[in-house]
């Protein structure tokens, strides 16, 4: 396992790029074989009938002509579009804060044996190895900063940005995309279907959840707290799909950097008043920085019970959610809410 100092060396220049990608945006070995699982003569019959795509984006626009079957995802949301379609692709890039796979993807059939694209110095695109595995599609999303690296991978295969300049996609969209840009558009409406229902029967489980307080920060070091405060961010989106609102102690905090966007110090730990409360570590033994304050013990959610100490996976999950995530985050919640 890497040192803290080695993974806070490797995590801030990620952050910084996840960071550059909120900002830009509105908000982060079986290379040539890789592909899905059916016959030649199968892949074949289904390029022949294959209707070619158009896909409006924030550069412009790609034409899919072909049927793909060695697709690079470079988007945790493309990536488990492709996973809960039954897909494998032929690379993909981890979680960049950890170079693991997500957590609700470990062990799954679809990413088992394929290339892992752990990104460069700061958070670059790998170009070189995502051409060595002689793509036919690249899904980029959000990791495309500029127009220049769309350009630049363009050149190895039709490729996929984010879908809207000035806004960070959402997963229903890209999944799908997905599901058209496979032929197979009519199988992601279940996939979306699926998790809307999650949620539903998760609000139905816990009407107590109604009305109550939510906070959801980060912890950054032992003088800075990043307070996600704005409503329509995906990770307050979540909480408030369950009938849960944030505080009016948070409600214009500012000063957070990265899309976080409030910021506090150990000083007004107080701010953080809410029935749940959720803080993100990003590196191992930082919890105790934290928990030991004599301030965030008289929380109430301390207090009852009802605090969550999250890390890496939790934190993505809420704030770029995918196909995937919204039933795994349920099953990390569920004791909490049971005590509201």
């Amino acid at each position: 396992m890497a040192s803290p100092t080695t993974l806070r060396r490797r995590t801030r220049p990620i952050l910084r790029r996840v960071a550059a990608t909120s900002l830009a945006l509105g908000a982060i070995a079986f290379a040539a074989g890789c592909g899905n699982s059916d016959s030649d003569s199968t892949t074949s019959s289904a390029s022949a009938s294959y209707q070619a795509v158009t896909v409006d984006h924030a550069f412009g626009q790609t034409v899919v002509a072909h049927k793909p079957t060695r697709i690079v995802s470079l988007s945790p949301t493309f990536t488990d579009a492709l996973v809960a379609l039954d897909t494998k692709p032929a690379g993909y890039v981890p979680n960049p804060m950890t170079n693991a796979d997500y957590a609700w993807d470990q062990g799954n059939s679809n990413l088992a044996g394929v290339t892992e694209l752990a990104l460069g110095p700061g958070g670059t695109v790998p170009e070189e190895k995502i051409a060595a595995l002689q793509p036919d599609l690249i899904l980029g999303g959000g990791l495309i900063l500029s127009k220049d690296e769309y350009d630049k991978l363009s050149k190895l295969a039709p490729t996929i940005p984010s879908l809207k300049a000035g806004a960070l996609d959402n997963w229903q969209d890209d999944t799908t995309l997905v599901g058209k840009l496979l032929g197979r558009p009519a199988d992601a409406q279940p996939i979306i279907a699926a998790s809307d229902k999650a949620l539903a029967d998760a609000k139905t489980k816990y009407p107590k959840l109604a009305g109550k307080t939510f906070a959801v920060s980060l912890f950054v070091d032992a003088t800075n707290i990043e307070v996600i405060t704005n409503p329509d961010d995906n990770a307050n989106k979540f909480f408030e799909s369950l009938g849960m609102q944030i505080p009016d102690s948070l409600h214009g905090l500012s000063g957070g950097l990265g899309g976080l966007n409030g910021k506090i110090s150990m000083e007004r730990l107080d701010l953080l008043n809410s029935d749940l409360l959720t803080v993100g570590y990003m590196t191992p033994g930082a919890a105790g920085q934290l928990e030991n304050q004599p301030l965030f013990k008289q929380l109430p959610a301390v207090q009852h019970g009802t605090y969550v100490a999250t890390d890496a996976d939790v934190s993505a999950a809420l704030r770029l959610p995918t196909a995937r995530t919204a039933t795994w985050l349920l099953t990390k919640f569920d004791g909490a809410f049971g005590k509201l």
